[in-house]
Formats: C-alpha cells, structure tokens, sequence
C-alpha cells in the first residue's frame, strides 16, 4: 500500500508539472502568434515605402539623364514604367503572403484554449490552404535576375512534439511544412528586397543628398526642395526598415520552429518585438516629420 501511495504521488507530480510545461508553451505560443500578425501590420508599410522608394530612386535617374542628354526620350520612361509596374506587383503578391500568415496566427492563437468551436478550425484550415497556393507564386518572384527561392535558406524538417490542447496539435501537424516554408520565402523575399535595394540606392543616396537637398538650400531653395529632400529622406529611411524586417523575420520563423519541436523551449520574444517596433517606427519617425497641409 505504502509503494502505490508513493507511485500515485510521483503520478501527481509529473501530470502537474507536464500541464504547468504545456500552459507555459501555449502562453508562449499566444505571444507568437500575436507578434506574428504585427510582424505582417508593420510589413504592409514597409512595403509600400519599398514601392515609393523605388519609384522615386528611378524619377531622379531619368531626370539626371535628361539633363545630361539635353532631352528626354520618352521611350525610356515607358520602358522604366513597365520594370516599376512588374516591381510594384511582386511586391503586392509579398505583402499579401504576409497578409495570410498574420491571419493564420491570429486563427491559430484561437485553438490554444481547447474551447475552439470547430468552424475556427475550419478558418484556420482555409487560411492554411491559401497560403499553401501562394508559397509556390512567391518562390517565382524575382529581383535583379533572381527568384526569391535562390535566397532560401536551407532548414530541416520541423518535427512537432504534442501539444495538450487535441484542436491545435492536430492543426500544427498539419501546418508545419506549408508554414515553416512560408516563413522561409517571407525571409528570402525581405532579404531579396534589401539587397536590391541597396544595391539600386546605396551607391546614389550620398549624391542625391548633395544634388537635391543640400546644394539647392544652400543657393537657395526651389520650390520643389521640400518634396525633394522628403523622397531622399523616404528612400534612406526605407532602406534601415527592411533591414529591421529582415532580422524579426529571421527571429519569427527561428520562435516558430523552437515551440513546434521543444515543449520546454523558453523563447525570447524581445529581439522580436523589438524589430518590428522599429520597422513601425522608422515610418511613424518619417511621417511625423512632413509638414502637415495647411487646413482649407
């Protein structure tokens, strides 16, 4: 009698603790998943100021040009629009991928309670079903001659230990392949972006800087020097941005695949958080500093 009162206490006590492991990982999978769907908000921004960007980089290159040749031509601007039409395109695709992963974690982040109705599940299913679609449309994209799969970082298949809550283990067996790979593209695609960028900008800000901004108010500023020094400002800032969207990117799908495969992972979501704050910030930063229009 006495053996079995001790088995039945040390029973207790490994059920105590595996319930008290699985509600800190499910605790820790609701702040994923919510710094998943932030992380997808504060890429939407980034996005389009990759657009403007772009757009404005190759306007101060077709004026140059111009100058230079003492005229226009304007088949170079039809040609140059058609590039920025396919750039501006893949970009969209990019931003709707993140789209549908913000809200598969937000659906996600529902089935952590076990009380999920089943249409949740469904939701969460079809969410998972179109990101399964697009991943291939993604991997087609490409920047500077290379698709975004050539910038895939090779993993390893993610193997999920069990979750306590039945609705979500099954929904992440399911899932992991179709998201750690959409994470992967998410990476390649930002990675992708950055390095165009720079590559189109970097070497053109220092020269922009001094041509449209500074020489021009210290001989005196045209009209257009506010527009001018605000599309220098937005190409530099922009650049700082999808490097802060590259690195939570990195850290989101790295927190994805330590709470799939270890129940007693402990992850550290501040990096996370941080970059994303800063991927918001550097735009909210950018916007705070262009003059208000005057009320009518």
């Amino acid at each position: 009698m006495k053996f079995r009162n001790i088995a039945s206490i040390l029973i207790a006590l490994a059920l105590t603790f595996s319930n008290g492991c699985d509600s800190e990982r499910l605790d820790q999978f609701v702040s994923f998943a919510t710094a998943g769907s932030q992380y997808a908000q504060a890429l939407h921004k980034v996005i389009a100021d990759a657009g403007s960007a772009m757009i404005a980089s190759d306007s101060a290159t077709l004026l140059v040009i111009r100058k230079q040749a003492g005229g226009g031509d304007p088949n170079a601007v039809t040609q140059n629009d058609r590039l920025l039409e396919t750039y501006l395109d893949n970009l969209q695709k990019i931003d709707t991928h993140a789209s549908l992963l913000g809200s598969y974690f937000s659906a996600i982040s529902n089935l952590t309670n076990g009380k999920a109705a089943s249409n949740t599940a469904t939701a969460a299913t079809g969410l998972l079903d179109s990101i399964n679609n697009f991943n291939p449309q993604i991997e087609k994209i490409a920047f500077a001659g290379k698709n975004i799969k050539d910038f895939v970082s090779p993993g390893t298949n993610l193997v999920v230990t069990h979750f306590e809550v039945k609705i979500l283990d099954e929904q992440l067996h399911k899932a992991a392949p179709t998201i750690d790979q959409a994470l992967a593209l998410q990476e390649a695609a930002v990675t992708a972006i950055a390095e165009q960028m720079k590559a189109a900008l970097g070497a053109s800000l220092e020269v922009r800087e001094s041509t449209d901004v500074i020489v021009p108010y210290v001989n005196g500023p045209p009209a257009n020097w506010n527009s001018n020094r605000e599309s220098f400002l937005r190409v530099k800032v922009t650049i700082d941005s999808v490097d802060h969207a590259r690195t939570a990117i990195s850290h989101l799908r790295l927190a994805f695949k330590q709470l799939l495969e270890n129940p007693r992972t402990s992850i550290d979501l501040s990096t996370l958080l941080g970059e994303i704050g800063k991927m918001a910030g550097y735009a909210s930063a950018l916007e705070s500093s262009v003059p208000s229009k005057p009320a009518k």
